[in-house]
């Protein structure tokens, strides 16, 4: 067989594959594989470290920790704590006000779910499950952002959160602690910038503009997408499911130790192990609630205009054996429980950095995870008849992460924060050229595919450029002042022994 059929025998060798079976192992073993080696670093990281460090180390862990479910328990206690009347909201009015109106949309939109549900009315369905959704998102940023304004009250610790607000660092060390962080704002990065690329994609309808015929990676790339194409629900259901469980028994976890802690004081459960949940919790943040919105807009799509949507993709929620409101009403309440524990959790821990290290402010954290939750709302819940709507909000709120990573500097490290800037400078340049081109569907027809890349890459690049020759101009005129004060304090120094 010549290399020609070989090649277009390896492209329908990646289509025959069971999508589910391959999709099912990749989905287990990535999982199970950064489970276990999070696992093994912490567990190796402990045996090598001298037995003194290590029980200085226990120490520091367990104070951070204690800090870490002081702020948890803040955060649920300021969330579901809210004042019935006008005065007792004094001097928070808008905050409370605000929220008591998303409680009201909140408990509206699952009342009409409910309703719509029973009646079997999909547009009903669809629009409420957007409400409660973002009704749920809202509510718990006007919470949080009131919990940081009041953090000082709530915790007692004015002087720790002064020393977080007053520490920077301009470089950091290859520790693997840092590699991690910056493998997840990596993974973070591609994450965001898939919801264009992905309404571009339903957009141009890429299987069908790619030419069989051509060679290599074209054959690779309609193995691949005929694999998407024939996938069936059975992943979806066994993603589902998976979620569900690991929710719920985050949830029982949480509640069992919080129960037996409150009975039995004297005999706590020590919990210097929650330390080393937060990097998965960062990790696997995104993946998780995107993929329980993603099965709440595949279901919701069930009956409506936009029903082909929901036999296509990585979640396909078509199957008859689906039992729609079953489906829903457990995504629902899995998105309610694992957005709420997981915001809360990995926005909680306060601890002051070492020199070097990696780390960010809470509160920049809190901001950007829900910025990206409400991205990922945007583009799967609102429906493609209001494409042009989804596009501006899109922009608003990548514009938004963009200004704020700029102005507060939500990483202790100037350096991440400034490469950061540029990473959502791109999801920002992406998302508008998405936006241009799938509201203007004649000028998007006429655009080859690799007219629509070049696009995509040269503003990228081009931001990339721009970012490189700032950061030599900044990095040149640091310089010059580090070497001001240095002269500076030499003539001081020389002028007081002079004097002396």
């Amino acid at each position: 067989m010549g290399a020609g059929g070989e090649q277009l025998a390896s492209g329908a060798a990646v289509g025959s594959a069971d999508p589910n079976t391959v999709l099912a192992v990749i989905y287990f073993v990535t999982i199970g594989v950064i489970v276990l080696s999070t696992g093994i670093y912490f567990f190796v990281m402990a045996r090598v470290t001298d037995p003194e460090v290590r029980l200085m180390d226990l120490m520091v862990t367990q104070r951070e920790v204690q800090h870490l479910i002081d702020n948890l328990s803040s955060q649920f206690s300021n969330f579901f704590r809210l004042p019935l009347r006008w005065r007792k909201m004094k001097p928070y009015y808008t905050h409370h006000s605000l929220s008591w109106a998303f409680i009201v949309c909140l408990f509206a939109s699952i009342v009409v779910l409910i309703v719509s549900l029973a009646l079997d009315l999909p547009q009903v369905v669809r629009i409420s499950t957007l409400t409660f959704v973002a009704s749920l998102n809202a509510l718990f940023m006007t919470r949080q952002h009131l919990y940081y304004i009041r953090r000082t009250y709530l915790t007692y610790d004015a002087e720790h959160y002064l020393v977080l607000d007053t520490t920077s660092f301009y470089h950091f060390n290859w520790s693997v602690f840092n590699v991690v962080q910056i493998g997840i704002l990596l993974f973070e990065f591609v994450q965001l910038l898939s919801f264009p690329i992905r309404d571009l994609i339903d957009s141009i309808h890429l299987a069908d503009r790619i030419d069989p015929d051509s060679p290599d990676a074209a054959n690779f790339i309609i193995g691949i997408i005929s694999m998407f194409a024939n996938l069936s629900s059975k992943f979806y259901i066994i993603q589902l499911w998976f979620l569900v469980a690991v929710i719920a028994c985050i949830a029982a976890v949480m509640s069992t130790i919080h129960v037996y802690n409150a009975w039995w004081p004297h005999k706590p459960i020590a919990l210097y192990w929650v330390k080393y949940l937060l990097p998965l919790a960062n990790l696997l943040y995104l993946p998780m609630l995107v993929m329980l919105i993603g099965s709440a807009a595949c279901l919701s799509k069930l009956g409506t205009d936009d029903k082909k949507g929901a036999a296509s993709g990585l979640l396909r929620c078509n199957d008859p054996t689906i039992v729609k409101p079953l489906y829903l009403s457990f995504t629902v309440v899995a998105y309610t429980a694992g957005y709420v524990i997981l915001t809360a959790f990995v926005t909680s821990f306060d601890r002051i950095p070492i020199h070097g290290e990696i780390h960010f402010r809470s509160q920049g954290v809190a901001f950007l995870k829900n910025a990206s939750m409400l991205l990922s709302i945007d583009f799967l819940l609102v429906a493609n008849s209001y494409r042009h709507i989804r596009s501006i909000l899109s922009l608003v709120i990548v514009l938004s992460m963009v200004c704020f990573n700029i102005s507060t500097q939500p990483c202790f490290v100037d350096q991440i924060n400034y490469w950061r800037t540029y990473g959502l400078c791109s999801i920002l340049w992406v998302s508008l050229i998405v936006a241009m081109l799938t509201n203007e569907s004649s000028t998007l027809t006429k655009l080859s595919i690799g007219g629509i890349a070049g696009a995509l890459s040269i503003g990228v690049v081009v931001l990339f450029v721009l970012f490189v020759i700032v950061r030599r101009v900044n990095l040149a005129a640091r310089k010059d002042t580090e070497r001001a004060t240095e002269r500076d304090n030499l003539v001081d120094s020389n002028y007081e022994m002079a004097q002396t």
